[in-house]
């Protein structure tokens, strides 16, 4: 069995007493965090290889970031994704198991219409591209995942009907995603779960985590082959209870090898 989640831990620093509970807890094999917000001569490297993990990170003051903890040692690491991030530290892909694994923090989009908008949709359908160029969704095992700030589904947010055509639930978004997913992907979690409404983020304000006004917008999807190797996957939601917790829930799925 391998397991491998998701979390935007909304600061590493700030979250690192709760990022190891989580860790230590599930017994993680993969880790793929976003939102670390830290350089990477800052990143806590030690204290995450005290718990045995190798790191593949990149990262930059104050915003976005990524990294990927793993049991297993990486026999490839690529950081240069230049052409899609456009400057910011949004992905990192390593393989272990022989797995590629693309960790990767969606941008946020700020408002329809927006350039940082427009961004968003660029981002994604790059990620598309690449895979193209890159992968055969037939042979290759390839998992992509994490804070895609984007709700496929009516199923996924608390309320369709008020949040249409935001952001994060706007249709061409969603157009985009779905054009990303098209590539040869399965939504794990809509997978293994059908039918269940269940977020992963929910707004610091206006009580949203009480409420359970949330979204499902922190995804872990697989390549079919691989995907019919998942035997489960599910959402922590505990950790969103936790005092001073991240906005995100983590996203685990466990892959029979």
């Amino acid at each position: 069995m391998i397991s491998v989640a998701t979390w935007n831990v909304n600061s590493i620093r700030a979250r690192m007493e709760l990022l190891r509970e989580w860790l230590h807890e599930e017994k993680m094999d993969i880790a793929c965090i976003q939102e670390t917000k830290v350089t990477d001569d800052e990143f806590p490297y030690d204290e995450l290889k005290e718990m045995g993990y190798s790191i593949a990170a990149k990262g930059q003051k104050a915003y976005n970031g990524v990294c990927t903890l793993s049991k297993y040692s990486f026999s490839s690491v690529k950081k240069d994704f230049e052409h899609i991030e456009r400057g910011e530290k949004r992905i990192i892909e390593v393989v272990a198991e022989g797995i590629n694994i693309i960790n990767a923090y969606f941008p946020h989009g700020k408002f329809p219409g927006s350039e940082s908008f427009h961004y968003k949709i660029d981002f994604i359908e790059g990620l598309r591209d690449y895979l193209d160029k890159n992968f055969d969704f037939k042979k290759d095992k390839v998992i992509i995942l994490g804070d895609f700030n984007v709700a496929p589904e009516e199923l996924d947010v608390y309320d369709a009907d008020a949040l249409e055509n935001t952001i994060g639930f706007h249709e061409r978004e969603r157009e985009a995603l779905l054009y990303l997913k098209a590539w040869g992907f399965v939504d794990l979690f809509r997978e293994k779960n059908n039918g269940m409404r269940e977020y992963t983020w929910w707004d610091y304000r206006s009580a949203s985590f009480k409420r359970n006004a949330g979204m499902r917008v922190d995804h872990i999807w697989a390549s079919e082959k691989l995907a019919a190797r998942c035997v489960e996957c599910s959402i922590n939601r505990g950790m969103r209870a936790k005092p001073k917790p991240s906005d995100h829930a983590p996203v685990k799925a466990v892959f029979e090898m």
